[in-house]
């Protein structure tokens, strides 16, 4: 579909398939890594060529084990090694540039282009900006392929002409090549053409004229595995659309070789009214390196060049793997495509040479090997023989013209026509909407498990499917879980914060009732605190501290919500550490928890902790806090926590949830909606760009931008200013809006520990305030978005929407905002931090945090304004039912805290 995509029949999505999702919807884990080594385990041992191994990762995980191997990673032309290295660099360097920067770029190469006025210039082959793209991997030929035709669309009239024009060459006389030659011509005259009807006046003599497409392929003749006539109707196509064919054109590279060209110059000052003056130059411009053999060729000169040759393998497939390969890097394997060195690696598609029934290389082998390799992986795990296969020795192949025509080569026959083309797009798209278009996982649980399914009291199926671990936990559990069968992990798991605030208080009324009873013996002599301290970590006076420091302690815990150990023990670290980083302090010792699943064997239970336990210490060591030990266990569902420890000299330094003062500007460090991708990912109903977009946002630590906001309150509190950032928080399970009302709040507690406290604002007089957001200024995850779109809320959300009652218009804002506006109360596993920060600081916070490279997002979504604490004022929303007499004075306290702007 890659030639239909290039003629702009079909769009990027349409040729993709998501395999994130397809991955979550079967229920294998997916671990996002590139392989650039396989180590077998009994490598050394001759006569046993079994027992698994290792594949090495270029992420630095370590090592991935395995028992049994599958190997399906296809093929890519055979490109000489150093353009293959330069080609990849133009992605990479554009990927990382701002949008202005790119669009900087664009106006200077428009520049250059008006610009040529020298006798002798010279073309760009800088690796920066390679002409030379393999169309694999698909990703970075995309990326070039959109510059191709940003370059034409925003060339000036009159850069491309008959006497000069655009001069593509695809390096490639296969059927691929061929597909690609005729798709490019079709776009790139499409796009002169709309360029000359958009246009006052034609700028163009002829349009097909202006783009001259070439195709340079080493042999004698085009298409070497299809029939001869396949091949006259190609030539005749080809001469048709004016394609000039190089045969006996072996391309071994790139270089730069003098060219003479025609400029045409009409900004003479002698001859303002004259005719156009045209005068010849020499040009030094890119060409195709042929090899010895193809000397007698005239130079093929270029714009941009396109390699679509022979399949090859990977550099890391011949030098770093151990199994049996052929000369050109494919692995070999027998009938049954298990390797023919090393019992159980099996190899399939284009990667590998069948040495029984060698076939060419095909995706039509690829898929039709799927179903064989299925048995032969599970008859290899059950100690049965495997199952040989013959493929079909012909097959039918349908070839595109660039328009929506095409030419069917099967044997010794051919045929072409308008309506093969409408086969062939009929066939690609059934085969991917079968991937693509997955059904509903609630429904896939349902059919899948029918000896599961749970009785009510009148032994009727109930429909959901109940897990076999929770049937044993009683019919309360049961019921509890039928209400929501799709339970989130990560933040998303956590008690409701109303619920945690009736069981923090009814706990501490207890303990209140002792301390007055004498129940228990009081040694430090303290007095015991009015209410509960509600920061994000403890602050605990260190006895008998000369310098006045104190200890810092925080806790976090939570099941997984991804199926990669490593990126999840990332993401646990960065969460706990994010406790920390709200206080501005420095964590320096950390304690695992961690919980594994049961495994069927003591190999499965370690690798998984090793990975789990590597990817936090990589967190952590990264940020100078040692994890100094911890405790490990098997559980039902996989899961992890830390606790983190710190220790400050100045603990008034501090940033606590109080502290806000009206004006102050509230300033986000990351996008919000994490909760909502992964409600989705687990009903594998969200893209898997937006997934990563997400794991991207919630491996990213906090540190930076806690760092910032430190170092620019201790310059201010040395100049005896205002420190300027007032209080801060991280957003995670109670979501933006919960979080938020915590820090308005905590103002109001003026009287939390005002003896034993380091908080320097708890013995001060805060301003009781409120908060107007800018809802159009929250920065939003994609992903998060689609989710709301789609009435998918992580299993939280219905808890965290309570906190509703607190925003002043919140049906008027539901009803204007039906999709961003629910994602405030979604829960956030890893996110960012909440700050409130003066008006006279902000720009400057602000401006420091856009500019390091490591805070995602530095946005103002709103400011404090003077909080009207008229109870009369609680819209119907802060009705609240079935709760305390403390939980009744909570909700009118909370009434009307938040108003929204949109």
């Amino acid at each position: 579909m890659l030639p239909g995509y290039v003629a702009g029949h079909y769009e990027s999505k349409d040729i993709h398939l998501d395999l994130r999702k397809l991955c979550s919807f079967s229920g294998i884990r997916f671990l996002h890594t590139a392989a650039v080594g396989i180590v077998h385990k009994n490598e050394d041992n001759a006569k046993d060529k079994s027992g698994g191994g290792w594949i090495i990762c270029s992420d630095g995980r370590p090592n991935v084990r395995y028992d049994v191997l599958s190997i399906d990673i296809g093929s890519s032309p055979s490109i000489p090694t150093d353009l293959m290295l330069s080609s990849s660099s133009f992605a990479t360097a554009n990927s990382h540039r701002h949008p202005a920067q790119q669009q900087q770029q664009q106006q200077q190469q428009q520049g250059d282009n008006k610009q040529i006025t020298t006798a002798v210039t010279t073309a760009a082959t800088t690796t920066g900006d390679n002409k030379v793209t393999p169309v694999k991997p698909i990703a970075t030929f995309s990326t070039r392929w959109d510059h191709i035709c940003q370059r034409l669309q925003q060339s000036s009239p009159g850069t491309y002409s008959p006497s000069r024009p655009f001069v593509l060459v695809v390096v490639g006389g296969g059927a691929g090549g061929i597909e690609l030659a005729l798709s490019v011509q079709y776009t790139l005259q499409n796009i002169l053409r709309d360029k000359n009807a958009s246009s006052s006046s034609s700028s163009y003599e002829s349009i097909e004229d202006c783009i001259r497409i070439i195709l340079a392929t080493k042999g004698m003749d085009i298409l070497p595995s299809h029939n001869e006539r396949v091949r006259d109707i190609f030539k005749r196509i080809l001469k048709e659309r004016k394609i000039e064919v190089r045969y006996g054109a072996e391309a071994i590279g790139m270089c730069s070789a003098p060219c003479s060209s025609v400029s045409t110059n009409n900004n003479d000052n002698n001859n303002i009214d004259g005719p156009a003056r045209t005068t010849a130059v020499l040009q030094l411009q890119d060409c195709l390196k042929l090899s010895d053999a193809s000397v007698h060729q005239p130079p093929i000169y270029f714009d941009e060049c396109l390699w679509c040759t022979s399949a090859g393998s990977s550099s890391w497939v011949k030098e770093c793997t151990p199994f049996d390969k052929t000369e050109d890097g494919f692995f070999k394997v027998r009938d049954t495509y298990e390797s023919t060195s090393h019992r159980g690696v099996f190899a399939a598609g284009d990667c590998c040479h069948m040495v029984d029934n060698p076939r060419p290389k095909a995706g039509v082998f690829a898929v039709r090997a799927g179903p064989i390799l299925c048995d032969n992986l599970l008859a290899y795990l059950l100690n049965k023989p495997l199952t040989p296969h013959e493929p079909q020795k012909e097959f039918l192949g349908l070839i595109s013209t660039g328009d929506k025509y095409a030419v069917a080569s099967r044997g010794e026959h051919a045929l072409e026509g308008e309506f093969l083309w409408t086969l062939k797009d009929q066939i690609d798209r059934t085969w991917m909407s079968m991937y693509q278009n997955l059904p509903s996982m609630e429904e896939e649980m349902v059919e899948g498990n029918q000896k599961e399914l749970q009785l009510d009291s009148n032994h009727e199926p109930n429909n959901h499917y109940i897990p076999p671990s929770l049937s044993s936990r009683g019919q309360d559990a049961v019921a509890a879980f039928a209400e929501a069968t799709m339970r989130c992990g990560g933040c998303g798991a956590k008690v409701g914060s109303q619920t945690l605030t009736r069981v923090l208080n009814a706990v501490h009324r207890r303990r209140v009732r002792n301390y007055e009873s004498k129940s228990y013996s009081n040694n430090n002599n303290q007095q015991f605190p009015k209410k509960i301290d509600a920061d994000d970590a403890a602050v605990i006076r260190i006895p008998q501290s000369s310098r006045g420091g104190a200890l810092i302690q925080t806790i976090d815990f939570f099941r997984s919500f991804i199926s990669d150990p490593f990126v999840f023990g990332k993401i646990a670290a960065v969460h706990a550490l994010s406790d920390c980083h709200a206080m501005g302090a420095q964590a320096h010792t950390a304690l695992a928890l961690a919980v594994v699943q049961f495994a069927a064997n003591e190999a499965m239970t370690e690798r998984t902790l090793v990975d789990m336990l590597s990817g936090a210490s990589d967190v952590l060591e990264k940020e100078g806090c040692d994890l100094v030990g911890g405790h490990t266990c098997e559980g039902a569902e996989q899961a992890l926590g830390f606790t983190v420890s710190g220790f400050v000299n100045d603990p008034c330094a501090l940033l606590r949830k109080r502290g806000g003062k009206i004006g102050d500007k509230i300033v986000l460090t990351k996008a919000i909606g994490t909760g909502a991708i992964f409600a989705a990912d687990m009903r594998a109903k969200c893209q898997g760009e937006f997934v990563e977009e997400a794991i991207d946002s919630m491996t990213t630590s906090n540190r930076s931008a806690s760092r910032i906001a430190m170092n620019l309150i201790d310059a201010r509190r040395k100049k005896g200013q205002d420190v300027g950032i007032h209080s801060c928080t991280d957003i995670t399970g109670f979501g933006l809006c919960g979080h938020l009302l915590e820090m308005l709040l905590a103002n109001d507690n003026d009287d939390v520990d005002d003896t034993n406290s380091y908080d320097v604002s708890s013995q001060q007089q805060h301003d009781r305030i409120a908060a107007q957001l800018n809802l159009a200024e929250i920065p939003f995850f994609q992903g998060a978005m689609e989710a709301s779109k789609d009435g998918i809320t992580s299993s939280l959300y219905r808890e965290n929407s309570r906190s509703r009652r607190a925003v002043t218009n919140h049906q008027e804002a539901a009803k204007s905002c039906p999709f961003t506006y629910p994602l405030l109360f979604d829960p956030q596993t890893a996110g960012g931090l909440l700050f409130f920060v003066s008006c006279d600081v902000c720009d400057e916070f602000v401006k420091q945090l856009s500019s390091d490279p490591d805070t995602k997002v530095a946005a103002i979504i709103g400011e404090l304004v003077k909080y009207k604490s008229d109870t009369a004022l609680m819209n119907e929303n802060s009705v609240c039912d079935n709760i305390d007499d403390s939980m009744t004075i909570r909700c009118k306290e909370t009434a009307n805290r938040i108003y929204m702007n949109f």
